[in-house]
């Protein structure tokens, strides 16, 4: 693996699993919110499997694979090479 090639993959894995907890987070406090939890988005995990069991573990898988997916889009996006710019500024 080369020093680019490198960069790269970990440019795509601190980006995409930011993306994707931020996202995962969005999704599942919508979750929380929409299921009736009496705290609303002030709830925490705690309650929310007071709640529903089920509830929770799709709260807790959804936390999970926001930031999972967002790195697997993101290396699925560079290898398509659709990747926007290139890290150093060369070309070739």
């Amino acid at each position: 693996m080369t020093q680019r090639s490198w960069l790269t993959w970990v440019v795509d894995v601190v980006v995409g699993g930011v993306v994707g907890f931020i996202l995962g987070g969005l999704v599942a406090v919508n979750l929380v919110i929409y299921s009736g939890v009496e705290r609303g988005y002030e709830a925490n995990l705690g309650e929310v499997f007071d709640k529903s069991v089920i509830l929770g573990s799709i709260v807790v898988l959804v936390l999970v694979a926001g930031p999972v997916g967002g790195v697997v889009a993101a290396r699925a996006r560079r290898a398509r090479g659709t990747g926007g710019r290139r890290i150093s500024g060369r070309s070739g």
